[in-house]
């Protein structure tokens, strides 16, 4: 296999853990700092 063969599959899984990693961390500031019942709600 040539480089040129095996250079989309790598782009796709960089670009796929990118956006795993985006929206995992979009999702727990979310969590952490707008949903009503999130860290501070024991205080």
């Amino acid at each position: 296999m040539t480089p040129k063969e095996k250079s989309p599959e790598s782009t796709g899984l960089g670009k796929l853990v990118f956006w795993l990693t985006f929206v995992a961390m979009m999702v727990f500031f979310w969590w952490l700092l707008i949903y009503d019942h999130g860290v501070i709600s024991i205080h």
